[in-house]
């Protein structure tokens, strides 16, 4: 018999064992992992960095379904700051605080916080010791095939018994990781309204004549989504193209109602301002200074010249002299820097997408992410309906949901 169980011991699962262990060394908790080790999508985030949060931590880097301000307001009137936890002036502990009482160090670069090893791995085995020395129970390979709850007992597989069970269990993203969106169907048999489920902080596929000849290149840009014709959001960062996609920091976070919109055959481009600091007229008074030289040519002295071929091929100048161009054909090159666009027909499946879009319905969780329709049952991290842009937000959610659904348990 436990106290709790905790479905899925990757960064949400094994932060609310180890704190309710760390505040609670009696209760006997158990951690149940379908692979033969802790974190193994946690290796992978960051490109391998594993970048764990980000200063900036506020409620307009994160997406859900269910209003995330009623939420925010209702865990502050319990005095526990939903997301800007680095600002806490009361007696909680923020998470990197309680993350470096685990044994890991952190450091900043920039905005964002990393283990000082810059390595996932350190962050695996600070979690693998602190787990180890607060005896936190742990089986390995284990699938949950069934979970049922008879009076006030969670049984699992018709073999293992707990009072309370946490879905810690993650998204659909990574499935090579473990990630099959299992938790889903746990969370609907116990009567969940799950969201359409999408890929998000993934590429964006296009059709554009000339991506393969971009392939591998990378450029800054100011980058807006365009819905039917609307620009609906715009990121600044680096775009990088692939032989058939869009990709990058700036294309990842606008990626995320894509799918949607697609699915709803909705007309999707990306607009990407290549030259955003000069304005269409200056840039066409700079083209008019290399009169002699070829449209291409003249371009890639402002822009990379594997773009600046597919402009002059896109608008049918490649090859001609700057010198022979109709003012319209000018304009139209100036324009082009501005708004370059791109038609999306797909984005990356979840198993290129870094994270999953939508989940378990916010609202039928309590403040301490209780379920609503099967009391003793909890749920954490990326299996809810929150997300959030790149930047370490999504590991800040899995960690602060952690915390809320521990002191959860703790303050029963």
């Amino acid at each position: 018999m436990y106290d709790v169980i905790i479905i899925g011991a990757g960064a949400s699962g094994c932060f609310c064992a180890l704190n309710l262990k760390y505040n609670n060394p009696n209760l006997k908790i158990l951690l149940l992992e379908k692979n033969n080790k802790i974190g193994k999508k946690l290796l992978i985030t960051g490109n391998g960095r594993c970048n764990l949060g980000n200063i900036n931590n506020d409620l307009s880097n994160y997406n859900s379904n269910s209003s995330l301000e009623r939420f925010k307001n209702i865990l502050e009137i319990d005095n526990y700051d939903f997301l800007n936890v680095l600002d806490n002036t009361d007696d909680n502990e923020n998470y990197f605080e309680i993350l470096n009482k685990f044994g890991i160090l952190t450091r900043k670069e920039e905005d964002r916080i990393y283990p000082y090893s810059m390595q996932a791995l350190s962050v695996c085995k600070s979690f693998e010791r602190a787990l180890e020395y607060y005896n936190v129970n742990i089986k390995y390979d284990y699938d949950v095939l069934k979970i049922v709850k008879n009076d006030d007992l969670f049984i699992i597989n018709d073999e293992l018994k707990s009072k309370k069970v946490v879905i810690a269990t993650g998204g659909k993203t990574y499935h090579k990781t473990g990630s099959t969106g299992s938790g889903y169907e746990i969370l609907k048999r116990f009567g969940h309204g799950i969201t359409d489920l999408y890929p998000s902080l993934t590429s964006l596929k296009t059709n554009y004549k000339y991506i393969k000849d971009l392939a591998g290149v990378r450029a800054e840009a100011i980058v807006s989504l365009s819905v039917d014709g609307w620009i609906t959001e715009s990121e600044e960062g680096q775009v990088q193209f692939t032989k058939d996609s869009l990709s990058g920091i700036s294309i990842f976070n606008l990626s995320r109602n894509v799918a949607k919109y697609l699915k709803e055959q909705k007309n999707v481009k990306i607009i990407i301002n290549l030259v955003s600091q000069y304005s269409e007229l200056e840039l066409e008074n700079y083209l008019k200074s290399f009169s002699g030289y070829t449209s291409e040519d003249a371009l890639s002295c402002i822009i990379n010249n594997k773009l600046a071929i597919a402009v002059a091929k896109e608008l049918k100048v490649y090859g001609k002299k700057i010198k022979m161009l109709s003012q319209n054909e000018l304009e139209a090159l100036s324009f082009n820097l501005h708004n370059m666009y791109f038609d999306i027909e797909n984005t990356g499946d979840f198993e290129m997408a870094q994270v999953t879009s939508g989940g378990a319905n916010l609202e039928e969780f309590t403040d301490n992410l209780e379920s609503k329709k099967c009391k003793g049952l909890y749920a954490t991290g990326e299996i809810l309906d929150v997300d959030g842009k790149c930047g370490g937000y999504n590991l800040s959610w899995a960690f602060n949901s952690a915390l809320i659904v521990s002191y959860g348990i703790l303050n029963k």
